[in-house]
């Protein structure tokens, strides 16, 4: 769930990089950044810390990525940083991909299934969920062994659930049905 505040950061250097065109690319380096936070406690806790002064984070953050990073996500980061929000960047970034994939009208979307899927299977799986919302879909693949068989996906406000569990519940249903 993305806050309110991380959406109101997220639009505002969205609506920033949509003045130069430059949506794709900062998203991508977001990515990146995102990524490196999420995958390392440390800088999150560096992130959140009251301790360290925002100049000191600012100054970390330029010194090990500032090259590589847009001159607006700089600012963001120092904005976030003196207004002692740099704990919702990984939340802003996902406010930021909402947008970037509504712009491109993409959904995304998240798959569960009893067992790991071919390629194919998840190529089918795409298109008839491509089809049926008329996106293009995005879908991360994961088993789930609490599945008994089939899978379940959610993509946007939509579910399809196509697991054993819910066929037998409504076969289950249907003999309720028929035998009253």
């Amino acid at each position: 769930m993305i806050s309110e505040v991380a959406n109101r950061y997220g639009r505002a250097l969205y609506e920033l990089a949509s003045v130069d065109k430059k949506q794709d690319q900062i998203f991508s380096e977001l990515r990146v950044l995102s990524e490196a936070v999420q995958s390392d406690p440390s800088i999150q806790q560096f992130f959140d810390s009251p301790i360290v002064k925002a100049e000191e984070k600012i100054a970390v953050i330029k010194s090990a990525v500032g090259q590589k990073l847009s001159p607006e996500i700089l600012q963001t980061l120092d904005l976030l940083a003196h207004k002692n929000r740099l704990s919702i960047f990984t939340n802003m970034v996902n406010a930021f991909e909402a947008m970037s994939d509504e712009a491109h009208g993409v959904s995304r979307g998240t798959v569960k299934s009893s067992r790991v899927l071919s390629a194919t299977a998840k190529k089918q799986i795409e298109d008839k969920v491509a089809e049926v919302t008329k996106k293009k879909v995005i879908l991360n693949f994961s088993e789930d062994p609490n599945i008994l068989g089939g899978l379940v996906a959610h993509v946007g406000s939509w579910t399809f659930d196509d697991s054993l569990e819910t066929h037998l519940t409504r076969m289950s249903e249907e003999l309720n049905r028929r035998t009253n």
